[in-house]
């Protein structure tokens, strides 16, 4: 069945089309490649072709089948991104997999691949992740393997588990696992571990993930940059960073292109001045745009981090009211990164570590330059 993406736009002469245009030329090269069809129709010139459903708005993506209904693609702007949703659109999802080759191959062909080994036929569990991998089809890829010995030796699955659930992330270079032994109720349990699970160290913002991410209630680092070579500059600059605190906040790259009102939305009002950044709570319902005026460096953004964690930094308010200043006791950090601050703004400030927060699970908080955290009774610890 001929599989075709076509990219419906008016003419790509606006400056902030430039970057998407460069990513379709790339993803198009690509796709030609491998028998694959990408097309762009310029709606200026055919309006009724571009009528594909109601309240249209440009540039959009849509994926076509034959005796199928369009699919729009709500992906990053990035020509590896557009491929990808093309490959996962050609496979069988989720796919068996019964080789060795075919499972290491199968493992490194997406940014976020899930694989279910079971030791033998669970029909229950196997129906919750077929329905969650068509319901995660556009963004993910998926596969399964059942009572194929060899394989579930060769990742190390224990044969009289109840089954295990893995996300691999190339691009991380990471796994995470899911003992089903520890499922409960199921669908739940599973479509909460392919929410967190999928996210990566530093993810390209999409209107697919954005509510997902916001669902999580953990604090979301936004860093924007009008191109993609501007990002993967970002992406290289905090990596190390947004690796050493990944389960404390998220860390989002933002096309402004593809999000053109969330800058002002986040109190970055030059929406002409890059790289721009700033930090949402979103269990607080607090916004703190990182200053404009101010050079965007890492140890810049980190010493600005922790001043908002002590509560030294006012959160924003939109149209210029009044900033809301951090409570006494409140948790700053917003989701689960249990930290909690004690005192009031401009007095010696104590930290203190709770349940489920810095250093969870390995007994120790990640080192952030030139500022020093101790443990409560390990030693007496003041900011």
């Amino acid at each position: 069945m001929p599989l075709h993406i076509v990219l419906l736009a008016p003419q790509l002469t606006q400056p902030s089309s430039a970057s998407l245009e460069e990513e379709w030329t790339t993803a198009t090269a690509l796709a030609d490649k491998h028998s694959r069809t990408l097309l762009s129709i310029d709606c200026s010139e055919h309006p009724t072709h571009c009528e594909i459903q109601p309240s249209m708005t440009f540039p959009s993506i849509f994926l076509l089948q034959a005796n199928k209904p369009p699919v729009k693609y709500l992906g990053p702007l990035l020509s590896k991104s557009l491929n990808n949703f093309l490959s996962r659109s050609t496979r069988l999802q989720p796919t068996p997999l019964t080789q060795v080759d075919d499972l290491a191959k199968f493992k490194t062909s997406d940014e976020t691949v899930f694989i279910l080994f079971l030791p033998r036929p669970q029909e229950f569990v196997t129906s919750v992740y077929e329905d969650l991998a068509q319901k995660y089809k556009n963004e993910f890829t998926f596969g399964t393997v059942v009572g194929v010995d060899k394989l579930l030796e060769k990742e190390r699955v224990d044969l009289e588990l109840k089954g295990v659930l893995v996300v691999y992330k190339p691009l991380d270079g990471e796994t995470e696992k899911l003992d089903l032994t520890t499922v409960n109720s199921g669908v739940d349990e599973i479509e909460k571990f392919i929410k967190e699970s999928s996210r990566l160290t530093i993810t390209d913002l999409s209107p697919w993930n954005h509510p997902r991410l916001l669902e999580l209630q953990k604090p979301l680092v936004y860093l924007f940059a009008p191109t993609p070579s501007a990002r993967d500059n970002l992406r290289s600059q905090y990596l190390r960073f947004a690796k050493d605190y990944h389960q404390q906040f998220v860390s989002i790259l933002v096309d402004p292109h593809l999000f053109p009102d969330l800058m002002p939305q986040l109190g970055l009002l030059d929406t002409t001045r890059f790289p721009a950044g700033a930090v949402r709570l979103v269990a607080e319902d607090k916004i703190y745009p990182y200053p404009q005026t101010e050079e965007m460096t890492l140890g810049r953004v980190q010493g600005w981090g922790m001043r908002i964690w002590q509560g030294g930094v006012e959160a924003w308010v939109p149209g210029g009211g009044e900033k809301k200043g951090g409570d006494s006791g409140k948790k700053e950090g917003g989701g689960d990164s249990g930290i909690r601050i004690q005192g009031k703004v401009g007095t010696k400030r104590k930290v203190t570590v709770g349940g489920g927060g810095w250093g969870k699970g390995k007994g120790k908080i990640p080192t952030i330059p030139g500022v020093r955290i101790n443990i409560p009774g390990v030693r007496r610890d003041e900011l």
